[in-house]
């Protein structure tokens, strides 16, 4: 039978010592109350409370818990239902200049300022 390319240069690679890479594996550690406690892709440690996922639920595990008698994963909503209006004001919150999620407190001094208020 005829190797192709890749298996012929993985054989090669293999008399100077060089495996082929094992395939990532992405897991989520879980505790008894399904608060995530860990997450690894290789030299996993030796535990059963896991969750084998995809590298986009891997990314983004805070978004996520473990619910215990399903072993499934569940997406956390964090939408507390309050939702406020800004626009660039002359007055009002108090932020860096182009980064309004930084908000300044009262005594705070900052070279660079710009000013939200809320919209009613």
């Amino acid at each position: 039978m005829k190797m192709d390319w890749q298996e012929e240069f993985n054989q090669a690679m293999e008399q100077f010592g060089f495996k082929e890479p094992k395939p990532l594996e992405f897991r989520i550690h879980y505790d008894d109350h399904g608060k995530i406690i860990m997450c690894s892709m290789c030299e996993h440690p030796d535990s059963d409370q896991y969750l084998i996922v995809d590298r986009s639920v891997y990314d983004n595990y805070i978004k996520y818990q473990v619910n215990v008698a399903r072993k499934k994963l569940e997406k956390i909503d964090f939408d507390i239902g309050i939702s406020v209006k800004l626009t660039k004001s002359s007055h009002g919150y108090a932020v860096v200049k182009n980064h309004a999620g930084l908000l300044l407190e009262k005594d705070e001094v900052y070279n660079n300022i710009e000013y939200y208020d809320s919209i009613d």
